[in-house]
């Protein structure tokens, strides 16, 4: 006897969906998190994700008010009924590599993808090791596992689950390789910005900071970001031919189909899973031996964030979600999480928010004016406030704190010279050049790279003041303790050319005194949440346990609903590494769920 597991029909709100837009017409936002365009606290509040008064977080009863009851589904509602070894929940970046990975492994195979197309929002992975970062000296031995999976942990306070993060250094690299195979146009390039022959534009890899900078030394740095990463001009076509290998191989997918309601048998065990087409009254029953959830995070959800993130929607975090069905509503909203729930699968207990802050004053490709540079930053009190040299999801924590949640981000005419010395990492304007960039380069490239003409345009927009003195730019700013804030720049100019930080110990290196006109100033408010990611309780097989922390057999999870990935924070030391995790453990989810292993 088949039993059905509970659960309500999901809420959803729509705070980011003129973000959301927004970032389509510049691919750049998708690699990086864009700062919010909102000028003051009252004006982020008004876009903000909350729809109500205050919010809920987990009040010691073990109730969760976001799930609710489940659908009752009889026979008479089922409009269709099919048999499948493995059922794939969700078409992104690691519902992708599990289809193929369970149509290698000969199982036959049903997709549901609630959108009406895969989804790819993405460009970068963090890869150790592997043939293709051999190509860039960079594979098997270039760094230290263990160093990296140690940093992971102390970056999420040990709430993550190490054999996760252990098994993703070890195969990253070889997932690269196979995760590539099946896309035979797709160019690799011999350094970053190398250049892309006219044919292959479209559709090309390249690593990030090869060369390295001649000035950044990861291993002298407090918050080092490794050199791991890769980026693809278009993921979305890598991950198209993905999907094809299982189409070929006889796979079923049905776009436009979401996920409701897992099948469990008497013993708990997972075996199948309901589904409805988009439109329809009626449901599909699919009978399966095995169903992985790949069903994206839940940001979309705002009871499942102000339980889980209540912070994120008490400051007026504004969320950016490109993850939409046929009728513009978003699908990152916990269907996954819910029917992990409702089949008795557990919920780890903390998650991570990914707010990493890109700097102020972002454009429509994402990028802030300078980068999160940390040149010298100002509240509106005039105050110095923090060590600037701290990345970028620190820096947004240290804005949140600021009147107004909002301070001002400094630099002169200098700043050419000065980028050079900034970290080679996420959000950083670290190169500068005198031409612009090849009109193909990827989204992803454009972030560590400035020219005079992108500060120009900056000014031009209004996205950025400019003024031949400091007293007439601090004059430019509304709400500033102008007399403060011309002491707190006397005061910083004096440790730069004194050389040591002897207030907040910023590293010498980035230390520059502002005294050469023009003189720049940069608004940074709260910056957007690109996902909350938590999950159900799993290991390194993409396991799925219950609240007795046994496995659930039959069910699996890759991608943001796999839990044990990251927990408090986003972490910072590596550049992209939750595409990767997904493409990584969704080809494990796909062996073990084809294996029943």
């Amino acid at each position: 006897m088949l039993n059905e597991t509970k659960g309500i029909s999901r809420r959803n709100f729509l705070s980011g969906a003129a973000l959301a837009g927004a970032a389509l017409a510049g691919g750049a936002a998708l690699t990086g998190c864009a700062p919010s365009a909102s000028s003051s606290k009252e004006e982020e509040t008004s876009a903000s994700s909350s729809t109500s008064a205050a919010t809920v977080g987990y009040d010691g009863t073990g109730a969760m008010p976001w799930l609710g009851e489940a659908p009752e589904i009889a026979d008479a509602d089922v409009e269709e009924e099919l048999e499948a070894d493995v059922v794939v929940v969700g078409l992104g970046c690691s519902g992708v590599p599990a289809a193929r990975a369970a149509a290698e492994q000969g199982a036959k195979l049903v997709c549901l993808e609630a959108s009406p197309k895969l989804n790819s929002v993405a460009s970068d992975l963090a890869v150790l090791g592997g043939a293709t970062q051999e190509k860039w000296g960079r594979g098997d031995g270039f760094l230290d596992k263990k160093m990296i999976a140690n940093m992971h942990m102390t970056e999420c306070s040990h709430h993550s689950n190490y054999s996760i993060i252990n098994r993703w250094c070890d195969e990253s690299g070889a997932a690269l390789d196979w995760f590539i195979e099946p896309s035979a146009n797709l160019y690799i390039t011999e350094e970053s910005y190398s250049e892309v022959p006219e044919e292959s534009q479209a559709n090309y890899l390249y690593p990030y900071f090869v060369p390295m900078l001649e000035s950044y030394d990861y291993t002298k740095e407090e918050m080092p970001c490794y050199p791991t990463s890769v980026g693809f001009s278009s993921l979305a076509t890598v991950m198209a031919d993905n999907l094809q290998v299982a189409i070929d191989a006889g796979a079923d997918v049905r776009y436009n189909t979401k996920g409701v309601k897992l099948i469990t048998d008497d013993s708990g065990s997972v075996a199948g899973i309901y589904a409805q087409a988009a439109g329809s009254d009626k449901y599909i029953k699919i009978n399966a031996k095995s169903v992985i959830l790949a069903t994206g995070d839940y940001l979309a959800n705002e009871e499942m964030m102000k339980f889980y993130a209540p912070q994120c929607v008490e400051n007026g975090i504004q969320i950016l979600s490109l993850d939409m069905d046929a009728d513009g509503n978003y699908t990152n909203v916990g269907d996954g999480h819910k029917m992990g729930v409702w089949a008795g699968a557990a919920i780890e207990q903390w998650h991570a928010p990914m707010i990493h802050h890109m700097g102020g004053g972002a454009g429509a490709d994402g990028r802030g004016v300078i980068g999160n540079n940390g040149f010298l930053w100002l509240n509106l009190h005039g105050k110095r406030f923090m060590n600037e040299d701290i990345a970028g999801q620190q820096l947004e924590n240290q804005v949140e704190l600021q009147p107004q949640r909002k301070a001002y981000q400094f630099f002169d005419a200098s700043w050419p010279e000065q980028l050079q010395y900034f970290p080679a990492a996420h959000g950083v304007a670290c190169i500068y050049r005198e031409e612009a960039l090849p009109e193909y380069t990827a989204a992803g490239l454009r972030i560590n790279v400035r020219t005079a003409a992108d500060i120009d345009t900056a000014v031009e927009e209004g996205r950025c003041l400019k003024a031949d003195t400091i007293e007439e730019l601090l004059g430019m700013i509304e709400g500033m303790d102008v007399e403060t804030a011309k002491a707190s720049i006397e005061r910083y100019n004096e440790l730069a050319k004194a050389g040591a930080d002897a207030d907040f110990g910023k590293s010498s290196q980035r230390l520059f005194a502002l005294e050469n006109g023009p003189f720049y100033a940069a608004e940074c408010g709260c910056a957007l949440t690109l996902g909350n990611l938590g999950g159900l309780e799993s290991d390194e097989e993409c396991h799925v346990y219950n609240t007795d922390r046994e496995i659930i057999k039959g069910l699996y999870v890759c991608g943001a609903p796999q839990g044990g990935r990251f927990n408090v924070q986003y972490p910072i030391s590596l550049k992209g590494l939750s595409s990767s995790m997904c493409v990584t453990y969704g080809k494990i989810a796909g062996e073990n769920a084809a294996a029943g292993k």
